[in-house]
């Protein structure tokens, strides 16, 4: 290998991953779908040295922080109103995806049933990672949202299980359904109630500590521990990981201080971003590499099977989600509002990622007697096709989808505007009970200050036509003009000599804060 190789992969890597970034928000593409191709050109081109991405890289120490961190923010609430179609999807979905695609490979390429399975519980689950960094860049229904990043959180969990047992019985050569039944049913379970343990312990820790630096530490270490535990123990890492992050993001009002709040919230999105940037170069870089003809199958055998095997794959989720009563009841409210319009986008929004290409790369080399594993090469050149016709077909069209079904967020600015009037008033009716006959100055302060900020959120939400909202947007611009007064005056100190660093950061912190609030970034 050449060391330059590597300093030119260090040097414009990072360039290229930003530049791709910022390209995928100029024109409106998922940015995993360029990232995925930026790490195909870096691996295509000669002058890169490009590192090989192992399994045990992925499922240790890309996949725990990103299916915490994917589930630290779902609300439990909301997962029980949409347990009914996610559990459906993670299960019903997994393993009829599985047979189909075990049944194909089966009929149309000869491979044996126990290796067909296997490349059936590779391509099955949808991707989480790539599900959660894609809905997160799109205006997309919040129910929408949580179905899918909900399905890809947790049927991980059903595939990985599935590919255990598979794996198997392909490496003995016999199918042995008892052990499988019991594996499908113990490891789910046995990873969800580890990762309820975990949660509530790391709850306990963090109710205890009110020190910034060590709760985010212990934030980052939460999911390893809970990963790597249940691995050890054999039950689901991945439901355990789930588990444990759903868990402990319904107590994070509780287990954070305020200014550590801020403070995380701030590292985990970078955290994130970056496990995200790195995981799909690599996973771009690693299918160049995965691409290949299969030994003793003709070019053309190989493309028949593969353009079989994506196909097969899309059109179960679409039968899946578009046929039947059985999925309309899933998304059956109590409303008018038309809802095959949902089903079409989840049955769209079927994105395979780094999870198959890891699990494809992690099938044994040989069997118990020595022999090479059967059909290995196909399984994993067939799951990167199936990556790489997800990512490009379904991944780069989902936002024109969303668009002409016209589907978008919903506005939560008036009960937002509302949750906010009513902890305004119950703060100022809770100074007026507790005030002394004798009115000091720090009262009438904050009396005044609680009088102007509920005045203020009676105009209403932005957006509103009224003329009391259209008075809030010109208070909202002044407030941003004088901040940036009081800005311009601080740096002009700094720049004569007149304060230091040090009082320098502690003033902006506070005008960055009210500046943040005033324009919502």
């Amino acid at each position: 290998m050449n060391p330059a190789g590597y300093g030119v992969l260090l040097l414009c890597g990072p360039l290229a991953a930003i530049a791709a970034v910022w390209l995928a928000d100029r024109i409106g593409v998922p940015y995993p779908v360029l990232l995925v191709g930026l790490g195909a050109f870096l691996a295509w081109a000669p002058w890169v040295n490009v590192p090989t991405l192992a399994p045990e890289v992925v499922f240790y120490l890309f996949l725990p922080p990103l299916l915490y961190y994917a589930a630290y923010f779902i609300a439990p609430d909301d997962l029980r109103a949409s347990a009914r179609p996610i559990g459906l999807l993670s299960v019903g979905l997994v393993l009829v995806t599985t047979a189909t695609v075990a049944g194909v490979l089966v009929g149309i390429a000869g491979v044996p049933l126990a290796v067909a399975l296997v490349a059936g519980a590779v391509v099955a689950p949808t991707d989480a990672v790539a599900a959660t960094s894609v809905f997160a860049r799109l205006d997309v229904p919040e129910r929408l949202a949580t179905i899918v990043e909900g399905e890809g959180l947790t049927n991980d969990g059903t595939a990985l299980v599935l590919y255990t047992g598979a794996v198997g019985t392909a490496m003995v050569g016999a199918i042995r359904p008892g052990p499988l039944i019991v594996t499908l049913l113990a490891a789910p379970a046995g990873g969800a109630a580890l990762g309820l343990a975990v949660g509530w312990l790391a709850v306990q820790v963090r109710r205890r500590i009110d020190h910034s630096l060590l709760e985010i530490t212990i934030s980052l270490v939460t999911p390893y521990l809970t990963y790597v535990l249940a691995e050890g123990v054999h039950v689901s890492g991945v439901l355990a990981t789930v588990t444990a992050g759903i868990y402990v993001g319904s107590h994070l009002s509780a287990i954070y201080a305020p200014g550590a709040r801020l403070q995380a919230f701030a590292f985990l999105d970078v955290l994130v971003f970056l496990l995200n940037v790195v995981l799909f170069s690599l996973v771009g870089m690693e299918l160049v590499r995965s691409l290949h003809w299969v030994p003793g199958m003709s070019a053309g055998r190989v493309v028949v099977v593969i353009s079989t095997v994506v196909a097969v794959v899309i059109a179960s989720r679409l039968v899946w989600m578009l046929s039947g009563p059985v999925t309309a009841r899933l998304f059956r409210r109590t409303t008018d509002e038309p809802v095959w319009r949902e089903r079409v986008v989840v049955a769209w929004a079927g994105m395979r990622g780094g999870l198959s290409l890891a699990a494809a790369l992690a099938i044994p080399l040989r069997v118990a007697d020595g022999k090479p594993f059967p059909d290995r090469d196909l399984i994993i050149v067939v799951a990167s096709a199936v990556i790489v016709a997800s990512l490009l077909i379904q991944g780069t069209s989902l936002p024109w989808l969303l668009r002409r079904l016209d589907l978008r967020a919903e506005d939560y600015g008036s009960a937002e505007n509302k949750v906010r009037l009513k902890a305004a008033r119950a703060a100022l009716a809770w100074l007026e009970e507790h005030r002394d006959d004798t009115t000091d100055e720090a009262t009438e302060s904050a009396r005044s200050l609680y009088e102007d900020k509920i005045r203020r959120l009676e105009f209403g939400p932005p957006g509103d036509d009224s003329d009391d909202a259209r008075e809030m947007e010109q208070y909202r611009a002044l407030r941003l003009q004088l901040i940036g007064v009081e800005r311009s005056v601080l740096m002009s100190l700094r720049r004569d000599g007149r304060i230091n660093a040090t009082l320098l950061r502690a003033v902006e912190r506070d005008l960055d804060l009210e500046e943040a609030r005033h324009s919502g970034s």
